[in-house]
């Protein structure tokens, strides 16, 4: 059994490990300088600013929709969206600016519409068959709620897209 004075070391030992960990990883940047595309054509840093990673290739378009409202968001409704930006597919981590969105709560979903028919595509099975990404999910393999991936304007947001 270790000594009273080898658990007091072993604690702090910890403390500084987390500590340390915890401003190494604020020191770590993710922000992209330059917006990619804007859904008003100007860069900002006002409303949502969205960073988008992990896109597996080049082919078709990255689809970035923001939504103010749960029963558009549940259908994924991009005619009904607050608002959304299409841009070409890039391996590379890209930046959407919604600076006109800037007065409410979001919820944010991005899809890689690797075959250009502005859905997201799934098999037989119910599996996403194109990378996708929503505010606020951790948990991947149940459907997205409204309510918990609401963000607010005024930071940037990371999005990294999943595939199945």
């Amino acid at each position: 059994m270790p000594s009273h004075s080898k658990r007091i070391a072993a604690a702090f030992a910890t403390a500084v490990l987390f500590v340390g960990g915890a401003w190494v990883a604020s020191q770590v940047k993710t922000d992209i300088p330059v917006a990619t595309a804007s859904s008003t054509g100007a860069q900002s840093d006002d409303g949502l600013v969205i960073n988008v990673h992990r896109a597996r290739n080049d082919t078709g378009n990255l689809i970035v929709m923001a939504f103010d409202q749960q029963e558009p968001f549940d259908r994924m409704d991009i005619q009904r969206a607050a608002s959304y930006v299409e841009i070409p597919a890039k391996t590379t981590s890209q930046r959407v600016d919604f600076p006109d969105l800037n007065n409410a709560y979001y919820s944010v979903i991005a899809f890689h519409d690797e075959n250009g028919d502005y859905q997201l595509n799934y098999d037989a099975n119910g599996v996403p068959t194109e990378g996708y990404a929503v505010s606020g999910m951790n948990d991947l393999e149940s459907d997205p709620v409204f309510y918990y991936s609401l963000i607010e304007p005024g930071r940037r947001v990371d999005l990294s897209l999943f595939y199945w």
